[in-house]
């Protein structure tokens, strides 16, 4: 094995000369070097040029290595990765590419009775909204179960795995990979669906189970605080507030209550009116999301509702983390489940990634042979 002397003489002295005589860059003695081990189903993320190509650009003081994307380790042997940066002149930024967003939308009009056609009845009792609505305002996220009447949820399911289907690879690979359906091509069923989730009434029913501002209907902050100045004036003293509902924070620590957002774009351009963001997507062996700076963080509510994932094992990865911006630590998972509705409340300094599904999940093709993956409807509200 080559010693570490070996090995640092050969990165500091041979290769920086070899390297800065190519890229015609003077490179400065002090280089950044780290050094990973990756073992059986690690991750790791490489440059996505072809082998023996080495592709150089200098960025600020830095020369990096761009369009990284994500590979798994399959082999049984640790696998040990040197990484690092050789530093010189800095140079002029080329303008930072910004992608387009999905597009963003208020809701179609739809009354009540799409609700009453599609949702578990459980869900449309006033007591039991109540009930979500409780838990979700202090844990800022719920998982819903059986969320769809049944025969709805098959009938989804069986639509999922028609042929007709266009499915279109979602990159750029240094961000994320997997596939989204062309809403055009769907079958009527799974339209139907995605009318449902932009559905007047859906709004006003997310309004019910989380507190939020997501229809007109919805009690604001504003008429609860005129609700209990009301009721102050009635008996001539108020109750003072619990001290859970003093604070931003939830009982939890991890993510913000809901509260009204001051930033997003809505509020921004003073329009105020709620609009959602979605589409249908396919997780399959290799398909993840990373986070990166370009990310936007905003307030807002994910919805999640997961199709064909029975026996899915969280060790396959494809369930979507939630973190604090600049932190490693984990606020939430959630992993795919059948018929179950996620939601999550995230604000500004809240970032999320779909964990990279590794070849583990190919073993799930012993007791389905024709399922490699699973379906989700990721959708998105803003207040």
């Amino acid at each position: 094995m080559i010693s570490s002397r070996c090995g640092r003489h050969a990165l500091c002295e041979e290769f920086q000369v070899w390297l800065s005589a190519v890229t015609q860059i003077e490179l400065e003695p002090t280089i950044d070097i780290s050094c990973a081990k990756y073992e059986y189903t690690a991750c790791v993320t490489f440059q996505c040029v072809q082998w023996y190509l080495l592709e150089l650009v200098a960025v600020s003081s830095a020369v990096l290595l761009p369009l990284l994307q994500v590979s798994e380790v399959l082999s049984q042997k640790c696998r040990l990765s040197v990484s690092g940066w050789f530093h010189g002149p800095s140079v002029a930024r080329p303008a930072r590419h910004i992608e387009a967003p999905l597009a963003r939308s208020p809701h179609i009009p739809y009354d009540h009775e799409i609700l009453y056609e599609w949702i578990n009845l459980v869900y449309l009792d006033v007591d039991s909204q109540a009930q979500i609505q409780e838990e979700f305002e202090e844990r800022s996220e719920i998982l819903l179960k059986d969320f769809l009447k049944k025969e709805k949820y098959q009938l989804l399911c069986e639509a999922l795995e028609s042929k007709e289907i266009q499915w279109s690879s979602r990159g750029p690979a240094n961000k994320r990979l997997y596939e989204a359906a062309e809403e055009d091509s769907l079958p009527d069923s799974l339209k139907k669906f995605l009318q449902l989730l932009r559905s007047e009434a859906l709004f006003l029913l997310l309004s019910n189970f989380t507190g939020l501002k997501l229809h007109f209907l919805a009690p604001s902050d504003e008429d609860e605080d005129a609700e209990e100045g009301q009721a102050a004036d009635t008996t001539g003293h108020s109750s003072p507030k619990p001290e859970q509902e003093e604070t931003e924070q939830p009982a939890n620590g991890n993510l913000h209550q809901p509260h009204q957002p001051e930033n997003t774009p809505e509020a921004q351009d003073g329009s105020g009116t709620p609009v959602c963001a979605g589409e249908l997507r396919r997780w399959t062996h290799g398909h993840y999301t990373l986070v990166h700076d370009s990310q936007a963080t905003e307030f807002a509510l994910d919805l999640l509702f997961f199709c064909g994932c029975d026996d899915w094992d969280p060790e396959y990865g494809g369930f979507t983390s939630y973190i604090a911006k600049g932190e490693d630590e984990e606020l939430l998972t959630v992993n795919p489940e059948d018929n179950c509705l996620a939601l999550v409340y995230r604000d500004k300094e809240t970032m999320k990634f779909v964990k990279y599904i590794n070849h583990r999940s190919l073993a799930r093709l012993n007791k389905h042979p024709n399922r490699r993956g699973f379906w989700d409807f990721s959708f998105v509200y803003y207040e």
